[in-house]
């Protein structure tokens, strides 16, 4: 039969349009590019806010600071003039203490309200109240601790005249003022900050809510995407693994799921090449089966009927070359008795091949009726009946436990019978032969192992002696036609078994053959 072309791997198919459409990572990250820019100008608008916030609340901080150092300038001033009108009217020193103390922290508020002062006009306050406070100091506090410490009536007709009072109600009146004005300022860094800390919390929360809005929705779109290709993808693919390979996945939004779609569709029509090529070549393949099957029953039926045909005349020839040799043996010179007996021979062997032949013949055309068989009592049957032939060599042959299988017992015979023959034809010279048949279940069969302690088959012969008409020795050797282990083999076959050998030259052999188990029997005991 011509070999069939195998056909070629198809190259593979550029998906249509994957260069062109989006990777999965873009699909599935730029639909979130809006809300994390949004994400991003939330971000960006809270850290504006909070920054501003942060401002307003110095601001606030400051403030407070200047308000208070106004408050405390206030105290200073209240503190001076009450010490310096205690020692002018009691003249004690002890109120000048109040006194000096308060003019010490007055220069000291002075200076750091300087530092902190914001606005030109706070300053120019600032140096007023300092002028006042000073030049009360100078004209009227000074003099009239001076003063007192002469005359109690000389400092209090200068207290009389006013003059430092005013002084000092002008330093408080712009103190006032000043206040006043920090006050406003306080308020207004706090009514800020409060407006900033609402905008933000509203941007923060707006801006979550939305992004939390637009991510959610992202999300589902890019899965109900990516569900729905995959949901196409897989569709076609499972179409194409149940035969439809004339299925072609459907476009595909995505570069990788396009790739993935064309490698489908060059599968889909590898394969559908593929089996159109193996339905032509199982059709030739059929057709060629029949054939030999036709060629092999017609040759099986020649070979039966020809071998039957042959019986006949050769079963003439073997009677009259016996008549021959009755009659004329030593009536005729040496020669005609030695031809007479070539003939004889050869006509023996004829028969021998013949019944061989038609053996082989019904062994392959024996019909499948299958029941339990004993192979222990076969096994004794077939010692039975080769009793003249093991006494004669003195051989032993042994049968151990041997199960009961379910199979055909003619062929089991045929098998069995051809095994322990061979044991028993091919021993060693001068050593008696001994037989050994066993058995041995394995996982999902019985094997019957028929060892003996003949000559042995070198390993490159152990194939070809299950050929026909095939043998390792010559007619003079040992007899036999050379088709009893073809019988053997083919019998195994028929059992839906197998038959092979170990054996080693000079230490005999060890023939296995293998018996499937039936579930209705796989449980029989030895």
């Amino acid at each position: 039969m011509s070999a069939v072309p195998v056909p070629a791997e198809p190259a593979p198919v550029p998906a249509q349009g994957a260069a062109h459409a989006p990777s999965l990572r873009q699909v599935l990250l730029r639909p979130f590019v809006l809300p994390f820019a949004l994400l991003l100008g939330v971000g960006s608008l809270v850290a504006y806010g909070v920054n501003q916030n942060d401002e307003a609340l110095q601001q606030v901080l400051d403030a407070q600071t200047r308000l208070q150092l106004i408050t405390d300038l206030s105290q200073q001033v209240s503190l001076m003039e009450n010490g310096q009108r205690g020692f002018v009217i009691t003249g004690q020193n002890d109120f000048l203490h109040p006194y000096e103390d308060g003019k010490l922290a007055f220069q000291a508020d002075v200076f750091a309200l300087h530092d902190l002062s914001v606005t030109a006009q706070q300053r120019t306050n600032l140096a007023r109240v300092q002028a006042a406070v000073a030049r009360w100091d100078e004209v009227a506090a000074q003099p009239e601790i001076g003063v007192r410490r002469d005359s109690l009536e000389r400092a209090a007709a200068r207290v009389g005249n006013g003059v430092g009072r005013t002084l000092l109600d002008d330093a408080r009146r712009v103190l006032t003022i000043m206040a006043t004005n920090e006050t406003a300022r306080l308020n207004a860094a706090t009514d800020r900050s409060s407006v900033l800390l609402s905008r933000v919390r509203l941007v923060t929360v707006g801006g979550l809510l939305l992004s939390i809005a637009l991510l959610l929705v992202t999300a589902y779109r890019v899965t109900r995407t990516v569900n729905r290709t995959v949901l196409e993808l897989n569709g076609a693919a499972q179409a194409i693994a149940q035969g439809e390979y004339a299925r072609r996945t459907p476009p595909m939004p995505v570069r990788e799921l396009a790739q993935l779609g064309a490698q489908f569709d060059a599968m889909a029509a590898a394969v559908q090449d593929r089996e159109a090529q193996l339905r032509a070549t199982a059709e030739a393949l059929q057709a060629s089966n029949m054939h030999l099957e036709r060629s092999n029953r017609e040759l099986e039926q020649f070979a039966y009927v020809a071998s039957h045909d042959l019986q006949e005349p050769l079963r003439t020839i073997g009677s009259y070359t016996e008549l021959l040799a009755r009659r004329y043996h030593g009536k005729l010179d040496d020669r005609a008795d030695q031809y007479i007996a070539f003939t004889t021979s050869a006509t023996l062997r004829m028969k021998t091949l013949i019944q061989d032949l038609l053996a082989y013949s019904r062994v392959r055309k024996a019909p499948r009726t299958t029941h339990d068989v004993n192979l222990g009592d076969l096994t004794r049957d077939i010692v039975a009946d080769l009793a003249v032939q093991i006494e004669g060599l003195g051989a032993q042959v042994d049968v151990g436990p041997l199960p009961t299988v379910h199979s055909n017992p003619e062929l089991l015979r045929h098998a069995l019978q051809n095994l322990i023959g061979n044991a028993l034809k091919f021993q060693q010279p001068g050593v008696p032969p001994r037989v050994r048949v066993t058995a041995e279940r394995e996982a999902r069969r019985w094997v019957i192992h028929v060892q003996d302690n003949g000559i042995g088959i070198a390993p490159e012969y152990h194939e070809r002696i299950f050929g026909v008409f095939q043998r390792l020795h010559g007619m003079d050797e040992y007899a036999g036609s050379g088709i009893g282990l073809a019988v053997t083999r083919s019998a195994a076959e028929q059992l839906d078994g197998d038959l092979w050998l170990d054996s080693t030259p000079g230490q005999g052999s060890t023939f296995h053959l293998a018996l499937p188990l039936t579930p209705a029997h796989t449980g029989d005991p030895l």
